[in-house]
C-alpha cells in the first residue's frame, strides 16, 4: 500500500512541475539585423543558443572596441 501511495505522490508532483524549456518559440534567435541561425558562426561572431533545428544563433560582435 505504501508503494501505491508512493507512486501516487510522484505522479502528482511531477504533473505539477512546470516543463523545463520555455515559452518562447526557438525558430529564430531575435530581431533578424544582428542574430542569424547557422551552423558554424563566422570569425565576427559568437554563439547565443540553439535554435528550433539545432543550428546556432549567431550574433554580430561590437565592432568598435
Amino acid at each position: 500500500m505504501r508503494i501505491l501511495l508512493y507512486i501516487l505522490v510522484v505522479l502528482v508532483l511531477l504533473s505539477t512541475v512546470p516543463p523545463a524549456r520555455s515559452t518562447k518559440s526557438k525558430d529564430d534567435c531575435y530581431p533578424k539585423p544582428f542574430y542569424q541561425c547557422r551552423l558554424k558562426c563566422k570569425s565576427n561572431e559568437y554563439s547565443l543558443r540553439y535554435c528550433a533545428d539545432w543550428r546556432i544563433c549567431c550574433r554580430h560582435r561590437n565592432r568598435w572596441k
